[in-house]
């Protein structure tokens, strides 16, 4: 048996990139303004966006992750995080290009605001990003061999 498709291994990493990003969602959610604050900081959308992607983002880590952990639309669960991660290791990546001195508002966004003096903090979001799209992209596609697996039985 291929290790990634074990069924269990699955449902453990369904519940850690799910936990990671309901546990992200709550001071955005709790502080939308400062969140909107730290979004304006990657000069990367344009101002009508902000306050939108503000009040979206951390609805959707939020509901995604609930129902990646519940098993309930993984694949569109993990897709929804997928897209999300990507988006974030471009904005990621240009402000860190740029040389923008920010925080990445990922977790904590009353210390990451006031200490903005992080930069190599960028790149290891970055790298933890990219771990986290690739456990997303093995969720999406090994949970499809799965069910197709349990329809042929």
């Amino acid at each position: 048996m291929n290790f990634l498709s074990n069924k269990y291994f699955l449902i453990a990493i369904r519940v850690i990139v799910g936990g990671i990003f309901i546990y992200a969602s709550f001071d955005k959610l709790m502080n939308q303004e400062m969140f909107s604050k730290a979004i304006y900081n990657y000069k990367f959308l344009p101002g009508t966006f902000i306050n939108i992607f503000a009040i979206i983002i951390p609805y959707l880590e939020l509901i995604a992750g609930i129902f990646l952990i519940s098993g309930i639309f993984v694949r569109g669960s993990s897709l929804i995080i997928s897209i999300l991660l990507v988006l974030f290791i471009i904005a990621l990546g240009q402000a860190y290009a740029r040389g923008l001195d920010i925080d990445c508002a990922c977790f904590e966004l009353k210390n990451e605001l006031e200490n903005a003096n992080q930069k190599s903090d960028i790149l290891l979001r970055i790298i933890e990003d990219m771990l986290l799209l690739t456990a997303s992209i093995i969720i999406y596609i090994k949970s499809k061999i799965i069910l197709n697996k349990e329809i042929q039985q």
